[in-house]
């Protein structure tokens, strides 16, 4: 088999799991990575959840993306376009957009098992 370059346009990317409020969507996957697009509603925050065994990098497209951690969620971080973030492997958050815009960022995951698992929440505070 000969291996070949891969493009695709924004229209032809696959909805993938999602989590309330949030709609991502892939790119390319496989060989524990994943690439996509994540879009954020306004004022919205999805549910608590954590990323198993796959960290996670993303880049602000648009809006702003919050994501909120650590015990009892009272840390935050907050980026825009043109701003990159991490969350480490395991790591239990949510995230969301804080403005009145919708919000957009690409999203890399490297790592095994499923991209995504819903969490009661982070340890209290």
């Amino acid at each position: 088999m000969v291996d070949e370059v891969q493009s695709k346009t924004a229209d032809e990317l696959e909805e993938a799991q999602g989590t309330p409020g949030l709609v991502r969507r892939t790119a390319f996957e496989g060989d524990g990575h994943w690439f996509g697009h994540v879009e954020a509603e306004a004022n919205t925050m999805s549910g608590w959840h954590h990323h198993g065994e796959n960290t996670t990098v993303g880049y602000g497209l648009k809006g702003r993306v919050r994501v909120e951690y650590g015990p009892g969620g009272s840390l935050s971080a907050e980026v825009g376009a043109g701003e990159f973030f991490t969350v480490p492997a395991g790591v239990i958050h949510r995230e969301g957009n804080p403005s009145d815009e919708v919000a957009e960022a690409i999203i890399v995951r490297f790592g095994e098992g499923p991209p995504v698992f819903p969490a009661d929440g982070p340890e209290p505070g």
